[in-house]
């Protein structure tokens, strides 16, 4: 009898269903009376439990930290086979259990953070250390030229750009960090002041016009004379800028679509790029901190502007969406209470 169950036991476990919710509580019962109640909605773990010549049974939470992480059971096929003392020994013998899952759980969690900050911190000294090399090597550069003697006036603005590029970009990635930081630390605030949304976004625009240019990228802007908010202009500054890089980045010579509306008494910004678009597998995680929609490889950054982007309109009480196809490229949309009432 015994070989009979453990072979059906082992072909059946994998079709069993989780018990009903509810088993929260350590229970003892005859497997009759409870396949008498539960029959309808669970006819097929009742088969199963009769071709296996179950007739008494103990079923235990498995319970760690508040959490149930599963039951024990306990079969029989002796009716009345369990007492108080074998209800106390599953019991014991259920927190051990849940001890130890719950302890590998943790330690899988810890191993992979630790593979997440080892990674970060490879893509992070990389990061760093390109657009400084750049840096150097330009400044280097300039001046070998001058010890030449003096420069005609486009080399010298070719060579002055060319480091003014690589210093705002170190920049950004440095101010990335410092933000993270802050936000970790509560200290992520906004310094609220009037604000035009459609001069900043001109202003944004207008500080990308190299990286525009080289990536061959037509910004067309649809935006009202005048959006008035209440809002950090920083911090504004940042979000847009934010977009605006990843639109360049991932969709170049391709051109660009910046909308802002002003529905009532909110703001509305729009971003779109036709470029490689995000696999649908990674939307719901691309806001995550240090998550990047494509590989580290073939496309630079920390993973973090799109997390920071939301912290921000999180502070405002508002929102940000995303709506992609791969190959048709990406639009963001970002929804912000103007804050007249403040």
């Amino acid at each position: 009898m015994a070989g009979r169950q453990a072979a059906l036991c082992r072909r059946r476990s994998a079709r069993l269903d989780p018990l009903p919710p509810g088993a929260h509580t350590a229970l003892a019962c005859a497997i009759g009376a409870w396949h008498a109640r539960r029959a309808r909605r669970h006819r097929r773990q009742a088969r199963i439990i009769r071709e296996l010549g179950t007739r008494s049974a103990i079923a235990v939470p498995l319970r760690a930290r508040e959490r149930v992480l599963g039951v024990l059971m306990l079969a029989s096929a002796i009716p009345g086979r369990y007492g108080t003392a074998d209800l106390e020994l599953a019991e014991e013998l259920a927190r051990r259990a849940a001890m130890m899952i719950d302890n590998s759980l943790l330690y899988r969690e810890a191993r992979e953070a630790i593979r997440l900050r080892d990674e970060f911190l490879r893509v992070t000294s990389h990061e760093l250390r390109t657009p400084m090399t750049s840096l150097l090597l330009s400044l280097e550069g300039l001046l070998a030229f001058c010890s030449r003697g003096p420069l005609e006036p486009t080399s010298m603005t070719r060579q002055l750009a060319g480091t003014l590029r690589q210093g705002q970009r170190l920049r950004r990635l440095i101010n990335q960090l410092l933000d993270v930081t802050r936000i970790e630390s509560g200290r992520f605030e906004l310094q609220r002041s009037e604000v035009e949304l459609t001069e900043l976004v001109r202003e944004v625009v207008d500080r990308f016009e190299l990286e525009l240019r080289r990536a061959k990228c037509e910004v067309r802007l649809d935006a009202p004379s005048s959006v008035r908010g209440f809002w950090d202009g920083c911090r504004l500054d940042q979000l847009v800028s934010n977009l605006l890089s990843n639109a360049i980045k991932f969709g170049p010579q391709h051109p660009i679509e910046i909308a802002v509306r002003q529905p009532g008494d909110r703001a509305e910004l729009s971003i779109s790029d036709h470029g490689i678009g995000i696999d649908p597998a990674r939307l719901g995680t691309i806001f995550d901190r240090f998550v990047r929609a494509v590989p580290a490889t073939h496309y630079g950054g920390l993973g973090l502007g799109l997390y920071i982007a939301r912290q921000v309109v999180d502070l405002y009480g508002g929102t940000i969406a995303v709506r992609s196809q791969p190959g048709a490229g990406t639009t963001f949309t970002v929804d912000l209470p103007t804050g007249r009432h403040l």
